[in-house]
């Protein structure tokens, strides 16, 4: 009898094994991914600031993984470095035929970046669009100083127009000139991905230029800035500005 006992325990411990080295392999083996960025990066300064826009592919192996953050580290050939954030991605939910031949429809998803899920040899492609950081926390505060004040004027009955000679207003102004900060010469762009059971991300290094017609392009945008302040804060009738971009290749 005790044999029968022995051997009924030593067949129920073994029909747990199979989970317990699922649950060993969860614990140990780590989310490993694999970043493949896109040849050409769309490269603008608006009044969001510097920009820029591109395409990653991204692949976990080993199991799946949690996406949690994704950074670009920007350093220009004279070592100044910047830091951009992802505000947004974009993916293509289908492709709609349309009739007579006349080509494709892509219909695309746009949503808030606060992470992806990505499961085990799976491969994602996500248009993302990243803000320069430093930028974004300055300008934040100096548009709310603006539109409290112009609320005030408002509930003062002030004229709005009067706005353009207050210090908040320039100040605002004067970002978009003191922070443009594009420069011509070569730059190193690492993408940074942040899996949220890991310490440190995971890096992708590349390498493009900028020409002075690339920067001269996106200066124009300077008083296109000034314009839409105008829009936003004293003129909502004021058109929109058409906003100059870049079109960068990666090197090779």
């Amino acid at each position: 009898m005790d044999t029968l006992f022995k051997t009924l325990a030593i067949l129920g411990a073994l029909a747990w094994l199979p989970q317990i080295i699922t649950l060993i392999k969860n614990i140990f083996i780590k989310p490993n991914l694999k970043i493949i960025p896109s040849n050409q990066l769309e490269i603008g300064f608006t009044s969001f600031g510097p920009i820029i826009n591109t395409n990653i592919a991204i692949v976990a192996e080993n199991k799946k993984a949690l996406v949690d953050n994704i950074e670009i580290e920007l350093t220009h050939e004279s070592n100044e470095k910047q830091i951009f954030k992802w505000q947004w991605f974009e993916e293509t939910l289908y492709v709609v035929d349309l009739p007579d031949q006349s080509g494709t429809l892509p219909t695309r998803k746009n949503q808030t970046a606060i992470a992806l899920n990505i499961t085990k040899d799976e491969l994602i492609e996500k248009k993302i669009g990243f803000q320069q950081y430093k930028f974004k926390k300055k300008h934040k505060t100096l548009l709310q100083n603006a539109i409290e004040e112009s609320l005030n004027f408002e509930n003062a009955g002030k004229d709005i127009k009067e706005l353009k000679a207050t210090k908040n207003y320039n100040d605002l102004k004067k970002l978009y000139q003191d922070d443009f900060n594009w420069k011509v010469g070569r730059y190193s762009i690492k993408y940074k991905v942040f899996e949220n059971s890991l310490k440190n991300p995971f890096v992708c290094e590349v390498f493009f230029k900028m020409t002075s017609l690339d920067i001269n392009s996106l200066k124009l945008n300077i008083e296109n800035c000034a314009s839409e302040i105008e829009r936003v804060l004293i003129d909502p009738d004021k058109q929109y500005p058409r906003w100059n971009w870049t079109n960068i290749i990666i090197e090779d």
